[in-house]
Parts: C-alpha cells; sequence; structure tokens
C-alpha cells in the first residue's frame, strides 16, 4: 500500500498550486489556508506536521494550530499548549527544573549569523497579542525554556507558549516518554491544584488584555485559556497568591502579555500527609515524615495528592529537599525501610522476658519446633512518637512465614499512622513490612540479668535505676544500653560485667548491643500506671544501731510497720541463683530478709562496685546501698560492708549513703501507695550529744531537701518537738495512742430500684444525709446476665428463645430479664436455687452480687465516718439498714435456702464493710498490749489523735474515691463541692478506697466463716503485685476511664454519682466480663 509522506489537500481547496520546483511568493495567510485544505484522516498515532519551509516552523505550526479552527490536530497541539502553561503555573507548586533563557535576536543579529537569519525570517505579527512601543516586532525578543538545563521550549507572542516537538520533560508527570508527548493534564492534578491553575490562569487572562495586541488573536488565545479553565471544573478559588520571586526562572518574563507568566503560584504550605502521629502522650516531638511513593499506592491516592512538607508533594519531592529538611532539623525524614534494622536476633527460649513487652505475633514464632523470644527490629527513633503499648498493640506485628524455598522468616509489619488525607478527620495507616530469615547465626542462647527499679510512674519522680548483669556470659549473651540515661556506671569483677544508670524517667524500651556496639534488637517496656498522688503518711524512723525499723500513719488512718512490696521490673528471668546475689551485692534488692518480715532491717551498708567519685559527689546505689545479709553469706569483714554506721564519727559518708538509700527506698513506697506528702518523724537517742543531734537533723534536712527535687513528693523536714523526739518519748507514745478508738452508730434507709438505690441515713429523727445511687438491680445483677444469657437459660430451661436474648443490649434486655424476675424468679429461688449451690458458674454470679451489694454498704459506711468527721453523726455504733424496693429482693439470691433473713450469714460481712470503711465497730473491742518488740519507737513517731471537721450546710454527695474535676481535687472523705459550672475534665487518680473495699471483702469472707459466698479464686488479699491484682486493677482502672471521658458539660446536665461507686461499678463490669468469659 501506498503510503504519502504529506496528506492531501482537500477537493474544495483554494490554495493555487505553483511550478513544481520553482518558489514562489505568498502572502502570510497562505500557510493559514493550506492548514484549512489538508485531508488528513491517516489512521494510528497522530503525529505533529512541521514540513512548513520556514526556519519557524515549529511555532508558526502551533500558531496555525490555536488560532485556525480546521487545523487537522489542533487538539493535539492544545493538549501540548496546556501541558506547558501548566508547567510554568505550577513550577514553584512542584519544584520543577525549568529554567528561561532572554533571546534578542536584535542584539544577536549582527554577531550570530545564526540569529540574523531568524531577525530575517522573522514572522508576520499579525497574531500577535502584544505589541511593543517602539514598534520593535514582538517576536525579536524570545524566551527559551529549559528543562533540567536542556531545551524544551520557547515563547511566542501569538500563543505565549511553543513546546518543543521532541523536547524531553523527563519526570514530569504528564510527559509521555514513550510518546514523546503530553498527556492532558487533568488526571495528574489534585483538585487544590487544578485550583491554583485556574488563579494563575484567571491572572494570565488579565495581563494579555493590558498590551494592545490584534484583537481577534487576543480573544483566541483568551478563549483558549477560558475553555482550558472550564475543563478543570473548579468550583471556587481559595485565596492563592503568586510567588514573589520575581527571578523564579532565573530571567524575569516581562516582555508585553508574556509578563503573565512570570510569577509562578506561590507553594502553599499545608499540613504533611505523610507526617507521624505520636501516640497522645508524645506531643512535642519534632514531625517525623515516612517518605514512601507508596503511601499514594496504598490510600489509592495520586501522589500530588500527597503532602509532604513546605508545600512540597510526593510527585514534587526531590532527593535535595529531603537532605534539606534533614540539615535544617525542622523535620526528621525517613524512608520506610529505615525504620527496621537489618537484622532479627533472636533468643532460643519461650518467656525468656517477662519484664518485656511483646508485639503481637511474637508468642507465635517457633524455630525449629521452639517457641522463640525476638529482640525486636525496629529503629529506636519510633519510642520518640509512639509509647511501648501503641508500638506493641497498634504499630508492630509479627508472622511467621516462608519463602518460596522453605526458609523460616518472621516478616514485621509496621502500621504507622500518619495524618493522611482527611482533613484532619483521622489518621490514616500505612503499613510497611520487611521479612528477616531466622538463622542459627542470630540466636543468643543467653540472656543477661536486666531489672529497672521503682516500677512506677509518679509525676516529678527522677529516681529510676537499671541494673545489667552478663553472669560471665561475654559474646554468648548481649549487652545493652539504657535510653537517655542521666548517669552510667559500668564496671566488671573478673569476666562478670555490671552496669547501673540513672535515669529521670521510666525507659521505653532497652537498646540490646552486640560486643561492637551495634544496635542489634530491642526490647520494649511496658509503661507503668500513673500513681497519682494525694495520700499523706508520717513516716517514723527508729534509726538503730544493729536495726532500723520504720512505721507509717497512713492518711491518719492506718497505722503499720512498713511492709514489704516488691517495685522491681524483671524485665529477663534468669535463674534465681544467679539473679538474687547480683541484686543484693551490686544493686536493689527485690527484698529484704527475712520475706515476710523486712522491717526492722539491719543496719548495714554496702559500697561493692562503687564508682571513683569525690566523697562529696557520692549517690546512693552508685556509691552505697543498704545491705540484706543473710546468715550463710554475710561477710562484715569485706572492705565494702560497712556497720557502726550510728554511733560512729568517722564514717558519716557511709552513714549519709545508708540514710539516703533509706529514705529514697521509703520514698518509692510511699510514692507506689500514691502518697503526696511525707512528714518525716525521727528519733534520737538520748545520749546523743547537741552537736550529733544537729548533725543527724542537719543530714536528715539535706537530703529531704534534695529527695523533694527529684522523687514530686513533698517531704516535710522533721521538727522539734513533734516530729523529732527521743526514743523514750517516741516509746511512750506508742502505749498512749495504740488503745484509743471511736465507734459511731446511726441507721440507714434503702430504696433499691432497678437503675438506683436512694438512701437516706438518720440519728434521732433527724436526717443527715440522703443521696441517690446509679448502683441497683441493672448493675447488680441484669448487666451479668446480659454479659452472658445463656448462663439464664442454665438456670432455666424452659428459656427457649435464647437467641433473641442473646441479641438484646442494654434497657431492651434489662426489661425482659425483669419479666422474667417478676414471674420466675421467686419460684427459681425456693425450688431450684439450692441445686446450684455447688455450681461454679452460679457461684461466681452471686460474688458479683456480692461485692456489689457490699459495695454499697462500704460506701454507706464512708459516708458514715465523714458525718462523723463532720460531728453530724455522734453516736457509737454503725447503723442499722432497712432495705427495700424491687432490687432489694436480689438479696435474696445470696443467701442460703434462697430467703434472705436477719439470720442469714451474708449480714455479717454487710456490717463488717460498714465497719471498715466506716472506722466505726459492729461490738465492742476490747483494749490491746503490744506484742511487737522494736516496733514502739517507730510506731510512737507516728501516732496522732483524730478531730473531726464539719463541712458547713450544703449537703453534696460524698466522693468515697479521691477524684480530680475540671482541675479541683476531692478527696474520698471529701463531699463534691464542685465550685465550676462545666465539667471539662474527670480523673479518678487511684482506685485506693475500691482496692480497700476488696481486700476487706475478702478479709470478710475469711474472718466470718461465710460459706455462700466464695472469693475470687486469683485474687490475694493485700498483695498489690500479684500477676491476677495486678490484671484486674489494670482493667478496672481502663474501664473506668472509658467511663469518666463521657462525663463532660454544664454541670446542671450531669448525674452526680459517688466516684466510688463508679469505680465499684467498673470493677464490676470487669469482674463480670471475666466471669462471663469475655
Amino acid at each position: 500500500m501506498t503510503s504519502l509522506l504529506l496528506p492531501r489537500l482537500k477537493d474544495d481547496c483554494d490554495v493555487k498550486s505553483g511550478v513544481a520546483g520553482v518558489w514562489d511568493a505568498q502572502v502570510p495567510n497562505t500557510f493559514n489556508q493550506v492548514a484549512s485544505s489538508l485531508d488528513y484522516k491517516a489512521p494510528g498515532e497522530i503525529k505533529n506536521i512541521s514540513s512548513v519551509p520556514t526556519i519557524w516552523a515549529r511555532p508558526l505550526s502551533v500558531e496555525m494550530a490555536l488560532h485556525n479552527d480546521k487545523y487537522p490536530i489542533r487538539e493535539q497541539i492544545i493538549v501540548q499548549w496546556q501541558g506547558m502553561l501548566t508547567v510554568l503555573a505550577l513550577a514553584e507548586v512542584r519544584g520543577f527544573p525549568i529554567k528561561a533563557q532572554l533571546l534578542e535576536l536584535g542584539a544577536k543579529k549582527d554577531t550570530n549569523n545564526f540569529a540574523r537569519s531568524l531577525y530575517e525570517l522573522l514572522p508576520d505579527d499579525g497574531n500577535s497579542i502584544y505589541k511593543f512601543s517602539n514598534n520593535k516586532n514582538p517576536w525579536e525578543d524570545l524566551y527559551i525554556f529549559t528543562w533540567d538545563n536542556s531545551p524544551v521550549g520557547m515563547t511566542s507572542p501569538s500563543t505565549l507558549v511553543v513546546p518543543a516537538e521532541e523536547g524531553i520533560w523527563n519526570g514530569l508527570p504528564w510527559w509521555n516518554s514513550t510518546k514523546m508527548r503530553f498527556e492532558p493534564v487533568h488526571q495528574y492534578l489534585n483538585d487544590i491544584e487544578k485550583a491554583q491553575l485556574v488563579f494563575w490562569l484567571d491572572n494570565l487572562k488579565t495581563e494579555i488584555g493590558k498590551h494592545q495586541g490584534n484583537a481577534r488573536a487576543v480573544n483566541t488565545i483568551v478563549g483558549l485559556i477560558r475553555d482550558f479553565i472550564g475543563s478543570l471544573s473548579v468550583k471556587s478559588l481559595p485565596d492563592f497568591q503568586l510567588t514573589s520571586n520575581t527571578t523564579f526562572f532565573d530571567v524575569p518574563l516581562n516582555r508585553g502579555a508574556l509578563a503573565g507568566m512570570n510569577l509562578p503560584v506561590k507553594v502553599q504550605w499545608r499540613e504533611s500527609n505523610v507526617r507521624v502521629i505520636p501516640s497522645m502522650n508524645k506531643a512535642n516531638v519534632r514531625p517525623l515524615l515516612i517518605v514512601d511513593k507508596e503511601i499514594a499506592t496504598s490510600w489509592n491516592e495520586v501522589l500530588q495528592n500527597i503532602w509532604v512538607h513546605e508545600g512540597k508533594t510526593l510527585a514534587a519531592l526531590r532527593p535535595e529537599d529531603i537532605e534539606r529538611w534533614n540539615k535544617t532539623k525542622e523535620v526528621i525524614c525517613l524512608a520506610s525501610q529505615d525504620l527496621f534494622l537489618p537484622e532479627l536476633k533472636f533468643i532460643d527460649k519461650e518467656g525468656i522476658l517477662p519484664g518485656a513487652l511483646l508485639p503481637d505475633g511474637a508468642h507465635s514464632l517457633v524455630f525449629k519446633g521452639q517457641h522463640i523470644t525476638p529482640l525486636i527490629p525496629i529503629n529506636p527513633i519510633l519510642f520518640s512518637y509512639f509509647t511501648p503499648e501503641d508500638l506493641a498493640t497498634k504499630i508492630i506485628k509479627l508472622q511467621l512465614t516462608r519463602n518460596s524455598s522453605g526458609t523460616s522468616l518472621v516478616r514485621v509489619t509496621l502500621s504507622i499512622p500518619l495524618y493522611g488525607v482527611k482533613q484532619g478527620q483521622g489518621s490514616q495507616n500505612f503499613y510497611v513490612h520487611k521479612e528477616y530469615p531466622l538463622l542459627e547465626e542470630n540466636i543468643i542462647t543467653e540472656v543477661p540479668v536486666l531489672e529497672i527499679w521503682p516500677n512506677f510512674r509518679v509525676e516529678g519522680w527522677q529516681e529510676y535505676y537499671g541494673f545489667y548483669y552478663d553472669a560471665a556470659l561475654g559474646e554468648d549473651t548481649f549487652q545493652v544500653s539504657f535510653p537517655a540515661a542521666e548517669n552510667t556506671h559500668s564496671f566488671k569483677e573478673g569476666r562478670d560485667a555490671y552496669q547501673v544508670v540513672h535515669l529521670e524517667e521510666f525507659p521505653s524500651f532497652i537498646d540490646c548491643k552486640d560486643i561492637h556496639k551495634n544496635t542489634i534488637g530491642l526490647i520494649l517496656l511496658s509503661t507503668p500506671q500513673q500513681i497519682n498522688l494525694d495520700g499523706r503518711w508520717v513516716v517514723g524512723v527508729d534509726f538503730g544501731t544493729s536495726f532500723t525499723n520504720i512505721y507509717v500513719n497512713k492518711n491518719s488512718r492506718v497505722v503499720e510497720r512498713l511492709g514489704r512490696e516488691n517495685l522491681h521490673r524483671k524485665v529477663t528471668d534468669v535463674a534465681i541463683d544467679t539473679r538474687f546475689p547480683s541484686l543484693f551485692e551490686f544493686f536493689i534488692p527485690e527484698s529484704f530478709i527475712p520475706v515476710d518480715k523486712p522491717f526492722p532491717l539491719s543496719t548495714v551498708l554496702t559500697t561493692r562496685g562503687k564508682t571513683n567519685a569525690r566523697e562529696e559527689q557520692v549517690s546512693p546505689i552508685f556509691d552505697g546501698r543498704i545491705y540484706s545479709p543473710n546468715l550463710k553469706g554475710f561477710s562484715p569483714q569485706e572492705t565494702w560492708i560497712k556497720t557502726n554506721l550510728k554511733w560512729s564519727t568517722t564514717n558519716l559518708t557511709d552513714n549519709e549513703l545508708f540514710l539516703k538509700h533509706l529514705a529514697l527506698h521509703i520514698t518509692a513506697l510511699a510514692a507506689s501507695n500514691g502518697v503526696q506528702e511525707i512528714q518525716w518523724s525521727l528519733s534520737f537517742p538520748s545520749a546523743f550529744s547537741l552537736r550529733e543531734q544537729n548533725r543527724y537533723a542537719a543530714t536528715w534536712g539535706r537530703l529531704l531537701i534534695n529527695l523533694g527535687q527529684t522523687t514530686g513528693i513533698n517531704h516535710v523536714i522533721p521538727e522539734r518537738p513533734n516530729y523529732f523526739r527521743t526514743e523514750s518519748i517516741a516509746f511512750a507514745q506508742y502505749f498512749a495512742e495504740q488503745e484509743k478508738g471511736c465507734d459511731l452508730v446511726g441507721s440507714t434507709c434503702i430504696d433499691m430500684g432497678g437503675g438506683t438505690a436512694d438512701i437516706s441515713i438518720w440519728e434521732n429523727d433527724k436526717l443527715l444525709h440522703q443521696c441517690s445511687i446509679l448502683l441497683a438491680g441493672s448493675e447488680l445483677f441484669s448487666q451479668f446476665i446480659e454479659m452472658k444469657p445463656n448462663f439464664l437459660k442454665k438456670l432455666d430451661p424452659d428459656i427457649k428463645d435464647i437467641n433473641v436474648w442473646e441479641r438484646l443490649r442494654g434497657a431492651a434486655f434489662n426489661a425482659k430479664l425483669d419479666v422474667w424476675m417478676r414471674l420466675e424468679a421467686a419460684n427459681w429461688l425456693e425450688n431450684k436455687r439450692d441445686r446450684f449451690e455447688e455450681d461454679k458458674e452460679f457461684q461466681g454470679l452471686i460474688r458479683l452480687m456480692a461485692i456489689g451489694i457490699a459495695g454499697l454498704y462500704f460506701y454507706i459506711g464512708q459516708i458514715l465516718f465523714v458525718l462523723s468527721q463532720e460531728g453530724k453523726y455522734s453516736r457509737d455504733e454503725i447503723t442499722r439498714v432497712y432495705i427495700g424496693g424491687n432490687g432489694s429482693r436480689l438479696l435474696h439470691w445470696l443467701a442460703e435456702g434462697g430467703e434472705f433473713t436477719r439470720h442469714s450469714e451474708i449480714n455479717g460481712l454487710f456490717n463488717q464493710m460498714m465497719t471498715v470503711s466506716a472506722e466505726l465497730a459492729d461490738t465492742e473491742e476490747p483494749t490491746r498490749l503490744s506484742q511487737n518488740p522494736k516496733d514502739e519507737a517507730a510506731c510512737g513517731l507516728v501516732l496522732r489523735t483524730r478531730e473531726l471537721e464539719g463541712l458547713g450546710n450544703r449537703d453534696p454527695i460524698i466522693a468515697g474515691e479521691d477524684c480530680i474535676i475540671s482541675g479541683e481535687r476531692f478527696g474520698y472523705q471529701e463531699r463534691l463541692n464542685f465550685r465550676g459550672n462545666n465539667v471539662t475534665q474527670y480523673e479518678i487518680p487511684s482506685l485506693g478506697q475500691l482496692k480497700l473495699f476488696l481486700d476487706a471483702f475478702h478479709i470478710g469472707l475469711d474472718d466470718l466463716g461465710i460459706e455462700t459466698i466464695k472469693p475470687l479464686e486469683k485474687y490475694r488479699v493485700k498483695d498489690p503485685g500479684s500477676e491476677y491484682n495486678v490484671k484486674l486493677w489494670r482493667a478496672t482502672e481502663r474501664d473506668l476511664r472509658n467511663s469518666l471521658n463521657a462525663i463532660q458539660g454544664n454541670i446542671e446536665d450531669i448525674r452526680e454519682e459517688p466516684p466510688f461507686i463508679m469505680a465499684l461499678k467498673a470493677l464490676l463490669r470487669v469482674l463480670g466480663r471475666e466471669w462471663a468469659g469475655k
């Protein structure tokens, strides 16, 4: 088939043919006539036609295409023209590498032959859209555009711009490098960029109208611009600006209407879509930007829709931008793969890191049939942005997989929350992963001893210590670095390597190192529970020659010897015969000897492993620690063992080190119990001289001032005579106050319904207090059955629609259950209850009910205590309780035989709950003599006479648990006399009273020999460190926090509820879910 080099003319063509081979002069309009007469219908790809016989062929072809609507490939030329205008408009926004050079042909023609040729063949200016005032042909002054220093186009007085026919626009999104032409720009621009382009085009239109160009030509170009604007479908224009850089393209574009193209749209700084959204308590950190083009793919967005920083999008981002930003340190830019470590090291044992926080999937990892424990292979920088809990539960996921050859791999996936493209309506996750082969050479066979003390968080507490001991394992284990350690003391004894560090914050991870100090993985550490301080202790210190004893007066309510409490975070699981000796000799013992009665403790100091600090710079833990000797291992002859600390005048530094560690240890125990203030009370022997007395007092004064600065606790320095007394006076004080006590009693009425229990307390026919409590049938029974509807079918097999019950929630469920309770419960209690006496599920249910009702009695006791404190209740007995209402029938469920009477054994438990919280006795208590040798002086130091105070005529509810409402603190014994109008935040910082209640509940079951109500099987009384207790209180605090988050707004719109009751209900929900297996 014959293929013509050029298209033929149409049959009705009005262009006269010349003689072949002979040049023929024609008027300028001839080119337009030729273009209009071309019969171009070739199949396949459309190619630009540049066969116009002139050196100005390309710009004239573009001119013909734009000014002649019959030009055969006009639409294709318009696409190229629009593409180049878009480049100029968004040059700053996208960071395009486009520059311009001015070419003045009139100035060049006399020195450059090519310029002279161009000048002599200048096109006619009939279609020019601007004129020069000096009648200079506008074609004389042109601008040449370059892209990455290669020419790609020029300006034209008739078309503004002329893209080169085969210019190379590498990297431009709407440039098709295969077809060597622009694509329509619309699909490559986001909505903001389209609006910016319209703004720029509007400005260009305005500029064109200022330069007296050919009216028809101006109308044509302006029309094309309007068409371009219309195709962008922009409905509104934000307040954009043009750049202030007048030489953005290296030279100003200032010839005629070309001035409208001189200033690109100014880059608009926007919130970075790739900024990491940190955890809530990590707000004040330098922005971390994750740079990865896969983000756009992951979010189903185009690159230009993903903003990075300073107005740059992923489409416009260049390596030099990242380098500049990282140098300025305004932000941190990381490639996604930089979030991973190069290798995965792992320990070939399961459960070897009991104090660590393992990410999701870590427990499922197996190598050669053995469960393993990984060191987490992530960049430590992530801990600056996420809490360990967020990392472990939301960010990091580990999954065991295999490659095509069967090699075991661990896929580590990071779900990084980024700001996203939802305009602040919620973050968007970006998922990135790396696969690590499980290799024999990456096995770690042994772990060192790793400890952190204390294992809590308190605002202002800056006394954290870390400990490392390699047990002479060398290369068989790993070394560590504690992040943000203020002081690090590393030392060796023989082949044993030790490290003691001081930190001002509890570490969120431990950096594991190889022998070359390279990071090989991380150990995540869960954040200890924040302890809110509001209590007050009086601490009595009887500093003795052989033994030192401590007593505490807790909030003027409980006086007791300081007890054992493990404040260690045991990070690694190491054999006891390795761990315990290392802690006793070089760190802080987990417990003193004997374990069951740590106080009084031996007045002995060890300086083993001390630093080389000067005497005036020594510090506890690093240079001296309390030593708890055992009979076999105690070697007082060793140089590091220090005794006779009380009386010696030559080892005053050792004396002070012992007291510093003692005070720090006591303060930590106090902080762990929520104590905000410690009033120290000290005794000294009468034999002390005045100087020794003053020196002893001055030593305590200095160390307590320092402790106040680093622990967040107010330390009240003891003063004579109340808190700095002789041992003999303190001893006598013990006997003077230990026998004292005051019991107060009254009458209480409870109207218990389905939703509330209405309480009134009376004495001698006078109303002392009344309140309505949201603790009744729905909370004490219905909610538990709702959690486990199948149990109801177990109780009553006649229920056939249990699938319906399972779908009901809240009030709807309660209503259905109320009907069953009304029609069937009495019969069930009378005839069937006894069959379930030994049923564990039933025992669990009535235990829940008993805890709830006993908690109500406990709160009534708290009310009685407050009323006693206020002087409103003056009797010395607890009240009788009268209970009625629909919900009161729940008591039958708790009673043997299904019938509650005055003889039911549960009565004793209720009375005891009131007695515990009210500090009033049910029966007369005998006087008791001390049988605790060595306790008298210490105890006498903290005994004080209790005083009652009135709270005025108002009758707000009584808290029952410490709380903070919009910054206003209320103690558990206070009334919620909130002074504000709006509640913005509600906090119950600790559950001290709830824990006291639950302990008292279990103690009561045991003391009273109650058999119908079984105790919580795993709960340990007065053992807050037990695994079950810790989990229980953590879950309760979380559930309570969820409830408190909803308490906001005008005080008149919020129903008052005692914090103790809210906390009790949270506990019931947690225990209910446990009972229901949820």
